[in-house]
C-alpha cells in the first residue's frame, strides 16, 4: 500500500473518467479500505460488512475527488473513509428497544437460535434469524452486540481449576484493568463463531466445568476440551497481534 500509488491512481481517474481507470484506483487503494475497516471490527458488524462500507466510501471518494483543490487523494479520502465507517457503525449499533426490553429480546434470540440450529443442523445466518423472529438485521446485531459487551466483564470469573481467562491467555490481571485491554479482549473475543463464544461464557461466565459445558452444548468432554484448547489459543494470538 503505497500513498504515492493511490494518489496517481486517483489522478489518473481524475483525467480520464473510465471504468478501467476507476476500477485500478479502487484496487490499489483497497488495502487502505481494509486496515480502515480493520480499525472498527469488533463491534457487532463482520468486518466483510465494513469492508464493504469503506469500499464504497472509497468509489464515492474517487468520483468526488477535485484534483484542483491541491489536495493528496490519500488526505482527502483517509477521513472520508473512516466517518463513513464510524457514521455506518453509529447508525447500526442502535438498539430497536421495545417493551419487552434487551433481556428478554436476547432470550427470544437465543431459543430462536437453538431451534434453528437443530432444525437447520447448521448456525443459522443473521438474516434468517431476523427474518425467523420478523426483526431487522439491524435489530439482531446490535442486540448481539449490546450483550457481548456486557458480558466481557465477567469473563473475569475463575474456572474450576481457579484461573481466569486472562491467566490462560498469558496476559497479567493488571492489564485488564486498563480499557484498551479490555477493548483487545472484546475484539479477540468477536474473531470467534458462536459456539466458541457459548463455550467461554460458560467455562468463565458461568464458571462450569468442561463436564457440564459438554451437556449443555450436546458434545462430548473432549470435544469440549479441545475446542477450548482451540479457542485459547486463538484468543492469546489475536491479543499478542494487537
Amino acid at each position: 500500500m503505497n500513498a504515492d500509488d493511490i494518489h496517481n491512481a486517483a489522478m489518473r481517474y481524475a483525467t480520464e473518467r473510465t471504468q478501467e481507470a476507476l476500477d485500478d484506483a479502487v484496487a490499489v487503494a483497497l488495502p487502505l479500505c481494509n486496515v480502515i475497516a480493520a480499525r472498527f471490527s469488533g463491534r457487532g458488524i463482520e468486518l466483510e460488512d465494513l469492508r464493504q462500507v469503506a469500499a464504497m466510501a472509497l468509489v464515492n471518494a474517487l468520483r468526488g475527488f477535485d484534483p484542483g483543490r491541491g489536495l493528496r487523494f490519500t488526505t482527502y479520502v483517509t477521513p472520508t473513509i473512516t466517518g463513513t465507517v464510524r457514521n455506518y457503525i453509529r447508525d447500526r449499533a442502535q438498539l430497536v428497544r421495545t417493551p419487552r426490553g434487551l433481556r428478554e429480546q436476547g432470550m427470544q434470540m437465543d431459543r430462536a437460535l437453538e431451534q434453528m440450529t437443530q432444525r437447520m443442523h447448521r448456525e443459522p445466518t443473521i438474516p434468517e434469524i431476523a427474518d425467523h423472529l420478523g426483526w431487522t438485521v439491524e435489530q439482531v446485531i446490535a442486540i448481539h452486540a449490546s450483550r457481548e459487551r456486557s458480558q466481557i466483564s465477567s469473563l473475569d470469573a475463575q474456572d474450576e481449576n481457579g484461573m481466569k481467562i486472562f491467566d490462560h491467555l498469558g496476559i497479567s490481571e493488571k492489564g485488564f484493568e486498563d480499557f484498551e485491554m479490555r477493548e483487545d479482549l472484546r475484539k479477540a473475543l468477536m474473531t470467534l463463531t458462536q459456539q466458541e463464544r457459548a463455550l467461554i461464557k460458560l467455562r468463565f461466565q458461568e464458571q462450569l466445568s468442561q463436564q457440564a459445558s459438554a451437556r449443555r452444548m450436546n458434545l462430548t468432554q473432549m470435544q469440549v476440551s479441545r475446542m477450548e484448547r482451540r479457542v485459547l489459543r486463538t484468543l492469546k494470538g489475536v491479543m499478542q497481534a494487537s
